[in-house]
């Protein structure tokens, strides 16, 4: 039988257990994961491995629980952890509601529900990737064909979700490569052998990503059903947020990046979203996304952005936009999407901007990686490189098709990356938090303006220090009582 990983209790285990009884059918023409299961008596791992249509409806579980429902509203699927990051930067201001702690930098505590969820959802993904490799590997029915591209999307499975765990549970790379504060799975485990594997130094885990993410980009195929599922392009795109990260290798970024965006950075940041309530996957500069419907593929009000940032119509209407941040737009950007809804910039500054970039609707798709990220990408890897006029023409690419009044940067040195950066934060605001990504990897501090003081427990105006603590997660509490390989285990 399938091996189930249990990392927080017998309630986490209905959930993983319901998840490998997910036997569906694909709907031949849409984008949808799963339907809901025809038997729910359980089925082994010999049927599930059968043949490549069963594998895929294992993987399609495991996207499907990219917009789960978990606990709480801020705790659902992967765009839970991604807007969490999108309110600790200094351009988005979070009103008391849902998020509001990761906006504080407060919810990092080992028995927080940020702490916690960010922990089990990783993990529970990696152990449905090691059970799909396993599973495809002992298959005695599949081809050498299918085996090698099912085997390539367990691996990215599970070197995405390392990366994800990296980013979230350990400080900076590049300070420390040495330090070891989470442990790597390669075999699924089970109730009967989960007693945890010790934290390896982030060299180690990275390594491990590096080789998961080149071996799907090896072995996955440019076809997909539909921009809801992975192939060679999304693994490209994942594996230069990687590469960006460790900063080691700028060559093999570019590269990485032209392929996932195909090369013409004029063609791959053309979009139809923006100013139409960017919720289109079909939009041919999305890369990879999650697809709702409004009926049986939606996760309602839980599929943050949108819900959270859209003040046009019922949902949580609690993001709110900087002034410093909005004033770096200019009138013509077609990104500018900032109003005074509320008309109280005198009397609470805080509440000045809301955008319309969101138009929430249950049927609102979520943006995971677009091609603009992979040029911006592009244009920091020529930087560094030494490519000034290449990184300045990457650049412009972007900046003209947003603006038709743009101005080709004549930038260079430290001011050329800046710019850059802060395309990336005009770009992909609300988004997965490129202002918390870039100042983690690039060791800047997190400093904010006085129109955020009022939203935050404390009465000065919150900054974040270059390398604090804050910038990640504390081990969960329950890992470190349940897991003998953590003792002794100082939780900074």
């Amino acid at each position: 039988m399938i091996n189930i990983n249990i990392k927080e209790s017998w309630k986490l285990s209905l959930r993983v257990i319901s998840m490998m009884i997910l036997l569906v059918s694909l709907n031949s023409c849409s984008e949808e994961f799963v339907d809901e299961p025809q038997d729910n008596s359980g089925v082994t791992d010999v049927t599930i491995f059968s043949n490549k249509a069963n594998v895929q409806n294992f993987v399609n579980g495991i996207l499907a629980n990219y917009k789960g429902q978990y606990r709480t509203v801020d705790v659902g699927g992967l765009y839970a952890m991604y807007f969490a990051r999108a309110v600790k930067g200094n351009d988005a201001i979070q009103a008391v509601s849902w998020y509001r702690f990761d906006y504080g930098h407060e919810n990092r505590e080992p028995g927080f529900r940020r702490t916690n969820f960010t922990w089990d959802f990783n993990y529970e993904n990696i152990n449905f990737a090691n059970t799909l490799i396993t599973g495809v590997e002992n298959s005695t029915t599949l081809s050498d064909a299918d085996k090698k591209e099912l085997i390539a999307k367990g691996k990215f499975f599970r070197g995405f979700h390392l990366f994800e765990l990296l980013l979230e549970f350990c400080p900076n790379y590049n300070n420390d490569r040495s330090l070891a504060r989470i442990p790597i799975y390669t075999e699924a485990t089970s109730l009967e052998n989960a007693r945890g594997n010790a934290p390896v130094a982030m060299s180690v885990a990275y390594d491990q990503v590096i080789q998961d993410l080149t071996g799907a980009v090896a072995d996955l195929p440019d076809t997909r059903l539909g921009k809801s599922f992975i192939n060679k392009a999304v693994a490209q795109a994942v594996l230069t947020r990687v590469l960006s990260v460790t900063q080691d290798d700028w060559s093999t970024m570019s590269s990485l990046a032209r392929a996932a965006y195909g090369g013409d950075a004029s063609a791959a940041v053309q979009s139809t979203n923006w100013g139409a309530g960017f919720s289109d996957m079909s939009d041919q500069e999305w890369i990879w996304a999650m697809f709702q419907n409004g009926s049986d593929e939606t996760n309602f009000f839980w599929g943050h952005a949108a819900p959270m940032m859209d003040h046009l119509t019922l949902s949580y209407n609690a993001t709110y936009w900087d002034t410093d941040f909005v004033s770096e737009f200019s009138a013509t950007d077609s990104r500018n999407l900032f109003t005074d809804l509320y008309g109280v910039s005198a009397t609470e500054p805080w509440r000045e901007f809301i955008s319309t970039k969101y138009a929430f609707t249950f049927a609102s798709d979520i943006p995971i990686i677009r091609k603009s990220e992979m040029v911006l990408f592009d244009a920091e890897a020529q930087y560094h490189m030494g490519n000034t006029t290449q990184a300045q023409d990457l650049l412009f690419a972007l900046q003209s098709d947003r603006d038709p009044n743009a101005v080709k940067s004549g930038n260079t040195g430290q001011a050329l990356l800046d710019e850059i950066l802060l395309e990336r934060k005009k770009e992909f605001y609300g988004e997965f938090g490129p202002h918390w990504f870039d100042a983690k990897r690039y060791r800047l501090p997190l400093i904010r303006n006085g129109a955020h003081s009022s939203r935050i427990n404390t009465p000065e105006v919150l900054t974040i220090p270059a390398d604090s603590d804050l910038f990640y997660l504390k081990i969960p509490q329950d890992e470190i009582d349940l897991n003998p390989n953590y003792e002794g285990f100082t939780n900074d």
